[in-house]
Protein backbone atom coordinates (compact mmCIF):
# COMPACT_ATOMS: atom_id res chain seq x y z
CA UNK A 1 0.00 0.00 0.00
CA UNK A 2 2.81 2.38 0.88
CA UNK A 3 4.68 1.45 -2.34
CA UNK A 4 1.62 2.14 -4.54
CA UNK A 5 1.04 5.48 -2.83
CA UNK A 6 4.68 6.33 -3.38
CA UNK A 7 4.41 5.62 -7.12
CA UNK A 8 1.18 7.66 -7.42
CA UNK A 9 2.92 10.57 -5.73
CA UNK A 10 6.01 10.09 -7.90
CA UNK A 11 3.81 10.02 -11.02
CA UNK A 12 2.07 13.26 -10.03
CA UNK A 13 5.42 14.93 -9.44
CA UNK A 14 6.64 13.67 -12.83
CA UNK A 15 3.55 15.08 -14.64
CA UNK A 16 3.89 18.39 -12.84
CA UNK A 17 7.58 18.60 -13.64
CA UNK A 18 6.98 17.82 -17.32
CA UNK A 19 4.11 20.30 -17.82
CA UNK A 20 5.10 23.02 -20.28
CA UNK A 21 5.54 26.34 -18.39
CA UNK A 22 4.45 28.28 -21.52
CA UNK A 23 1.22 26.29 -21.60
CA UNK A 24 0.68 26.79 -17.86
CA UNK A 25 1.08 30.58 -18.08
CA UNK A 26 -1.09 30.71 -21.22
CA UNK A 27 -3.91 28.94 -19.36
CA UNK A 28 -3.59 31.38 -16.46
CA UNK A 29 -3.68 34.31 -18.89
CA UNK A 30 -6.81 32.94 -20.55
CA UNK A 31 -8.51 32.46 -17.18
CA UNK A 32 -7.68 36.03 -16.17
CA UNK A 33 -9.07 37.35 -19.47
CA UNK A 34 -12.27 35.34 -19.09
CA UNK A 35 -12.64 36.69 -15.55
CA UNK A 36 -12.38 40.23 -16.91
CA UNK A 37 -9.09 40.92 -15.14
CA UNK A 38 -7.39 42.57 -18.11
CA UNK A 39 -4.43 43.88 -16.14
CA UNK A 40 -3.54 40.39 -14.90
CA UNK A 41 -4.17 38.90 -18.35
CA UNK A 42 -1.76 41.39 -19.93
CA UNK A 43 0.87 40.66 -17.30
CA UNK A 44 0.55 36.88 -17.78
CA UNK A 45 0.61 37.11 -21.58
CA UNK A 46 3.79 39.17 -21.37
CA UNK A 47 5.24 36.49 -19.09
CA UNK A 48 4.43 33.91 -21.78
CA UNK A 49 6.32 36.06 -24.31
CA UNK A 50 9.34 36.19 -21.99
CA UNK A 51 9.36 32.39 -22.17
CA UNK A 52 8.64 32.19 -25.90
CA UNK A 53 8.75 35.39 -27.97
CA UNK A 54 9.27 33.98 -31.47
CA UNK A 55 7.67 30.53 -31.59
CA UNK A 56 4.25 29.41 -32.77
CA UNK A 57 2.73 30.06 -29.34
CA UNK A 58 3.86 33.67 -29.50
CA UNK A 59 1.54 34.46 -32.43
CA UNK A 60 -1.44 33.40 -30.32
CA UNK A 61 -0.11 35.37 -27.35
CA UNK A 62 0.44 38.55 -29.35
CA UNK A 63 -3.03 38.13 -30.78
CA UNK A 64 -4.49 37.69 -27.27
CA UNK A 65 -2.83 40.94 -26.20
CA UNK A 66 -4.23 42.78 -29.22
CA UNK A 67 -7.74 41.52 -28.41
CA UNK A 68 -7.50 42.79 -24.83
CA UNK A 69 -6.31 46.23 -25.96
CA UNK A 70 -8.92 46.47 -28.73
CA UNK A 71 -11.72 45.58 -26.31
CA UNK A 72 -10.56 48.51 -24.18
CA UNK A 73 -10.30 50.72 -27.29
CA UNK A 74 -6.61 51.22 -26.60
CA UNK A 75 -5.71 51.36 -30.27
CA UNK A 76 -2.07 52.44 -29.93
CA UNK A 77 -1.38 49.60 -27.50
CA UNK A 78 -3.12 47.14 -29.85
CA UNK A 79 -0.86 48.16 -32.74
CA UNK A 80 2.40 46.76 -31.33
CA UNK A 81 1.42 43.07 -30.83
CA UNK A 82 -0.17 42.94 -34.30
CA UNK A 83 3.02 44.28 -35.87
CA UNK A 84 4.97 41.61 -33.93
CA UNK A 85 2.77 38.91 -35.49
CA UNK A 86 3.48 40.23 -38.97
CA UNK A 87 7.22 40.22 -38.23
CA UNK A 88 6.85 36.47 -37.64
CA UNK A 89 4.38 35.82 -40.48
CA UNK A 90 3.60 38.56 -43.04
CA UNK A 91 0.82 36.42 -44.51
CA UNK A 92 -1.19 36.22 -41.27
CA UNK A 93 -4.63 37.26 -42.54
CA UNK A 94 -6.24 38.25 -39.24
CA UNK A 95 -3.26 40.32 -38.14
CA UNK A 96 -3.40 42.31 -41.39
CA UNK A 97 -7.15 42.89 -41.18
CA UNK A 98 -7.11 43.72 -37.46
CA UNK A 99 -4.15 46.07 -37.85
CA UNK A 100 -5.99 47.80 -40.69
CA UNK A 101 -9.00 48.26 -38.42
CA UNK A 102 -6.80 49.59 -35.61
CA UNK A 103 -5.28 52.17 -37.97
CA UNK A 104 -8.79 53.12 -39.11
CA UNK A 105 -9.74 53.75 -35.47
CA UNK A 106 -6.57 55.83 -35.06
CA UNK A 107 -7.42 57.84 -38.21
CA UNK A 108 -4.21 56.65 -39.87
CA UNK A 109 -6.17 56.09 -43.05
CA UNK A 110 -3.31 55.40 -45.48
CA UNK A 111 -1.95 52.69 -43.18
CA UNK A 112 -5.47 51.31 -42.75
CA UNK A 113 -5.85 50.97 -46.51
CA UNK A 114 -2.40 49.33 -46.78
CA UNK A 115 -3.09 46.54 -44.28
CA UNK A 116 -6.75 46.02 -45.18
CA UNK A 117 -5.76 45.67 -48.84
CA UNK A 118 -3.05 43.19 -47.84
CA UNK A 119 -5.66 41.17 -45.98
CA UNK A 120 -7.96 41.14 -49.01
CA UNK A 121 -5.04 39.96 -51.14
CA UNK A 122 -4.80 36.94 -48.86
CA UNK A 123 -8.54 36.36 -48.42
CA UNK A 124 -10.81 38.37 -50.73
CA UNK A 125 -14.28 37.60 -49.38
CA UNK A 126 -14.18 38.99 -45.86
CA UNK A 127 -17.19 41.36 -45.52
CA UNK A 128 -15.74 43.15 -42.48
CA UNK A 129 -12.51 43.96 -44.33
CA UNK A 130 -14.49 45.29 -47.30
CA UNK A 131 -16.59 47.40 -44.91
CA UNK A 132 -13.48 48.80 -43.19
CA UNK A 133 -11.96 49.61 -46.57
CA UNK A 134 -15.21 51.32 -47.54
CA UNK A 135 -14.98 53.48 -44.40
CA UNK A 136 -11.32 54.22 -45.10
CA UNK A 137 -11.97 55.34 -48.68
CA UNK A 138 -14.97 57.39 -47.54
CA UNK A 139 -12.72 59.22 -45.06
CA UNK A 140 -10.20 59.83 -47.87
CA UNK A 141 -12.96 61.27 -50.05
CA UNK A 142 -12.63 58.45 -52.59
CA UNK A 143 -16.38 57.88 -52.73
CA UNK A 144 -16.49 55.59 -55.75
CA UNK A 145 -14.08 53.15 -54.10
CA UNK A 146 -15.99 53.47 -50.83
CA UNK A 147 -19.26 52.49 -52.53
CA UNK A 148 -17.59 49.60 -54.37
CA UNK A 149 -16.24 48.05 -51.18
CA UNK A 150 -19.45 48.72 -49.25
CA UNK A 151 -21.43 46.88 -51.93
CA UNK A 152 -18.89 44.02 -51.92
CA UNK A 153 -19.35 43.76 -48.16
CA UNK A 154 -23.14 43.58 -48.54
CA UNK A 155 -22.76 40.88 -51.23
CA UNK A 156 -21.14 38.63 -48.62
CA UNK A 157 -23.10 39.98 -45.63
CA UNK A 158 -26.36 41.73 -46.51
CA UNK A 159 -26.81 43.07 -42.96
CA UNK A 160 -23.37 44.58 -42.47
CA UNK A 161 -24.09 47.78 -40.53
CA UNK A 162 -20.75 49.46 -41.26
CA UNK A 163 -21.23 49.03 -45.02
CA UNK A 164 -24.77 50.40 -44.85
CA UNK A 165 -23.53 53.37 -42.83
CA UNK A 166 -20.90 54.18 -45.46
CA UNK A 167 -23.54 54.11 -48.20
CA UNK A 168 -25.71 56.42 -46.06
CA UNK A 169 -22.85 58.90 -45.57
CA UNK A 170 -21.93 58.87 -49.26
CA UNK A 171 -25.57 59.33 -50.28
CA UNK A 172 -25.91 62.30 -47.96
CA UNK A 173 -22.71 63.89 -49.30
CA UNK A 174 -24.15 63.58 -52.81
CA UNK A 175 -27.38 65.29 -51.77
CA UNK A 176 -29.39 62.07 -51.99
CA UNK A 177 -31.23 62.67 -48.71
CA UNK A 178 -34.04 60.13 -49.21
CA UNK A 179 -31.51 57.43 -50.09
CA UNK A 180 -29.38 58.33 -47.06
CA UNK A 181 -32.45 58.12 -44.81
CA UNK A 182 -33.29 54.70 -46.24
CA UNK A 183 -29.81 53.33 -45.46
CA UNK A 184 -29.86 54.80 -41.94
CA UNK A 185 -33.31 53.32 -41.31
CA UNK A 186 -31.96 49.92 -42.34
CA UNK A 187 -29.14 50.33 -39.82
CA UNK A 188 -31.62 51.15 -37.03
CA UNK A 189 -33.82 48.19 -38.02
CA UNK A 190 -30.81 45.89 -37.66
CA UNK A 191 -29.53 47.42 -34.42
CA UNK A 192 -31.68 49.86 -32.46
CA UNK A 193 -28.67 50.55 -30.21
CA UNK A 194 -26.63 52.00 -33.09
CA UNK A 195 -26.88 55.34 -31.33
CA UNK A 196 -24.79 57.51 -33.65
CA UNK A 197 -27.49 57.17 -36.30
CA UNK A 198 -30.21 58.94 -34.28
CA UNK A 199 -28.85 62.51 -34.49
CA UNK A 200 -28.02 62.01 -38.17
CA UNK A 201 -31.56 60.82 -38.94
CA UNK A 202 -32.99 63.74 -37.01
CA UNK A 203 -30.96 66.18 -39.12
CA UNK A 204 -31.83 64.41 -42.39
CA UNK A 205 -35.55 64.39 -41.65
CA UNK A 206 -35.25 68.05 -40.68
CA UNK A 207 -33.69 68.76 -44.10
CA UNK A 208 -36.61 66.93 -45.70
CA UNK A 209 -39.08 69.07 -43.79
CA UNK A 210 -40.38 66.09 -41.84
CA UNK A 211 -40.50 67.75 -38.42
CA UNK A 212 -42.33 64.87 -36.76
CA UNK A 213 -39.61 62.35 -37.59
CA UNK A 214 -36.87 64.91 -36.90
CA UNK A 215 -38.21 65.46 -33.38
CA UNK A 216 -38.74 61.71 -32.83
CA UNK A 217 -35.10 60.86 -33.61
CA UNK A 218 -33.81 64.01 -31.94
CA UNK A 219 -35.43 63.01 -28.66
CA UNK A 220 -34.03 59.49 -29.01
CA UNK A 221 -30.57 60.96 -29.53
CA UNK A 222 -30.88 63.25 -26.50
CA UNK A 223 -31.99 60.37 -24.26
CA UNK A 224 -28.65 58.75 -25.09
CA UNK A 225 -26.58 61.95 -25.29
CA UNK A 226 -28.32 64.57 -23.09
CA UNK A 227 -25.33 66.93 -23.27
CA UNK A 228 -24.99 66.88 -27.06
CA UNK A 229 -24.86 70.64 -27.74
CA UNK A 230 -25.30 70.32 -31.50
CA UNK A 231 -28.35 68.08 -31.12
CA UNK A 232 -29.94 70.47 -28.62
CA UNK A 233 -29.26 73.34 -31.01
CA UNK A 234 -30.77 71.39 -33.93
CA UNK A 235 -33.90 70.64 -31.90
CA UNK A 236 -34.26 74.37 -31.25
CA UNK A 237 -34.13 74.97 -35.01
CA UNK A 238 -36.78 72.32 -35.67
CA UNK A 239 -39.19 73.95 -33.24
CA UNK A 240 -38.33 77.39 -34.64
CA UNK A 241 -39.32 76.19 -38.12
CA UNK A 242 -42.56 74.83 -36.63
CA UNK A 243 -43.20 78.30 -35.14
CA UNK A 244 -43.22 76.63 -31.72
CA UNK A 245 -41.28 79.45 -30.07
CA UNK A 246 -41.56 78.33 -26.42
CA UNK A 247 -39.99 74.94 -27.19
CA UNK A 248 -37.38 76.53 -29.44
CA UNK A 249 -36.33 78.81 -26.57
CA UNK A 250 -36.19 75.87 -24.16
CA UNK A 251 -33.62 74.10 -26.34
CA UNK A 252 -31.52 77.19 -27.12
CA UNK A 253 -31.47 78.03 -23.40
CA UNK A 254 -30.32 74.49 -22.64
CA UNK A 255 -27.42 74.94 -25.06
CA UNK A 256 -26.44 78.21 -23.37
CA UNK A 257 -26.67 76.69 -19.89
CA UNK A 258 -24.43 73.78 -20.90
CA UNK A 259 -22.00 75.87 -22.93
CA UNK A 260 -22.12 79.64 -22.18
CA UNK A 261 -19.54 80.23 -24.95
CA UNK A 262 -21.62 78.69 -27.74
CA UNK A 263 -22.00 81.88 -29.80
CA UNK A 264 -24.56 80.58 -32.29
CA UNK A 265 -27.03 79.65 -29.55
CA UNK A 266 -27.38 83.30 -28.51
CA UNK A 267 -28.04 84.36 -32.09
CA UNK A 268 -30.52 81.50 -32.53
CA UNK A 269 -32.29 82.61 -29.37
CA UNK A 270 -32.36 86.14 -30.78
CA UNK A 271 -34.09 84.81 -33.92
CA UNK A 272 -36.90 83.41 -31.73
CA UNK A 273 -37.20 86.63 -29.72
CA UNK A 274 -37.44 88.62 -32.95
CA UNK A 275 -40.30 86.40 -34.12
CA UNK A 276 -42.02 87.27 -30.85
CA UNK A 277 -41.41 90.99 -31.38
CA UNK A 278 -39.04 91.27 -28.40
CA UNK A 279 -36.35 93.29 -30.20
CA UNK A 280 -34.57 94.70 -27.14
CA UNK A 281 -34.07 91.21 -25.69
CA UNK A 282 -33.05 89.97 -29.13
CA UNK A 283 -30.39 92.69 -29.48
CA UNK A 284 -28.97 91.76 -26.08
CA UNK A 285 -28.63 88.13 -27.23
CA UNK A 286 -27.08 89.20 -30.56
CA UNK A 287 -24.53 91.40 -28.80
CA UNK A 288 -23.54 88.45 -26.61
CA UNK A 289 -23.23 86.25 -29.71
CA UNK A 290 -21.01 88.81 -31.46
CA UNK A 291 -18.86 89.24 -28.35
CA UNK A 292 -18.05 85.53 -28.64
CA UNK A 293 -17.78 85.40 -32.43
CA UNK A 294 -17.56 88.72 -34.30
CA UNK A 295 -17.49 87.04 -37.73
CA UNK A 296 -21.05 85.78 -38.27
CA UNK A 297 -23.18 87.29 -41.01
CA UNK A 298 -26.34 85.80 -39.50
CA UNK A 299 -25.84 87.74 -36.27
CA UNK A 300 -25.26 91.01 -38.16
CA UNK A 301 -28.32 90.30 -40.31
CA UNK A 302 -30.42 89.84 -37.17
CA UNK A 303 -28.96 93.01 -35.68
CA UNK A 304 -29.83 94.92 -38.87
CA UNK A 305 -33.41 93.66 -38.70
CA UNK A 306 -33.71 94.74 -35.05
CA UNK A 307 -32.33 98.19 -35.84
CA UNK A 308 -34.67 98.55 -38.83
CA UNK A 309 -37.64 97.62 -36.63
CA UNK A 310 -36.57 100.24 -34.07
CA UNK A 311 -36.23 102.86 -36.84
CA UNK A 312 -32.46 103.26 -36.49
CA UNK A 313 -31.49 103.23 -40.19
CA UNK A 314 -27.84 104.25 -39.69
CA UNK A 315 -27.20 101.44 -37.17
CA UNK A 316 -29.05 99.06 -39.50
CA UNK A 317 -26.79 100.08 -42.38
CA UNK A 318 -23.62 99.59 -40.27
CA UNK A 319 -24.79 96.08 -39.33
CA UNK A 320 -25.40 95.27 -43.00
CA UNK A 321 -21.88 96.44 -43.91
CA UNK A 322 -20.49 94.08 -41.27
CA UNK A 323 -22.69 91.24 -42.58
CA UNK A 324 -21.35 91.74 -46.10
CA UNK A 325 -17.78 90.86 -45.04
CA UNK A 326 -18.52 88.21 -42.39
CA UNK A 327 -18.50 84.45 -42.93
CA UNK A 328 -21.60 82.75 -44.43
CA UNK A 329 -22.48 86.05 -46.15
CA UNK A 330 -23.08 84.39 -49.54
CA UNK A 331 -25.98 82.38 -48.16
CA UNK A 332 -27.64 85.65 -47.14
CA UNK A 333 -26.73 87.64 -50.26
CA UNK A 334 -30.28 88.31 -51.48
CA UNK A 335 -31.67 89.05 -48.01
CA UNK A 336 -28.80 91.41 -47.18
CA UNK A 337 -29.34 93.16 -50.51
CA UNK A 338 -33.01 93.83 -49.70
CA UNK A 339 -32.12 95.12 -46.22
CA UNK A 340 -29.50 97.39 -47.72
CA UNK A 341 -32.08 99.01 -49.98
CA UNK A 342 -34.27 99.63 -46.92
CA UNK A 343 -31.63 101.02 -44.56
CA UNK A 344 -28.77 102.40 -46.61
CA UNK A 345 -30.49 104.53 -49.25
Amino acid sequence: MKISCFFVLLGMLFISACQDPVEMESKKALAAYQAGDYEEAIKLNNKVLELDSTGITSITTYYNLSVIFREQQKWKEAESPLLKILEIDKAEVNANSDLGEVYLKMDSIDKAVEYLSASLGLEGKNPLVHANLAMSFQKKGLLEKAVTHANFSLTFDSVNIEALSVLAIVSESQGLIKKAIDYHEKVIALDSNYSETYPVLSNLYGSEGNAKKAIFYGKKALRLFPDDINMLNNMGFIYLELLDYPNALIYFDQVISKDPDFAYAYNNKAAVLMKQGEYDLAMSAIEKSLSLDADNAYAYRNLAVCMAEKGNRSACCLAIESAEVAKFRFRLKDEIGKLKKTCCQ
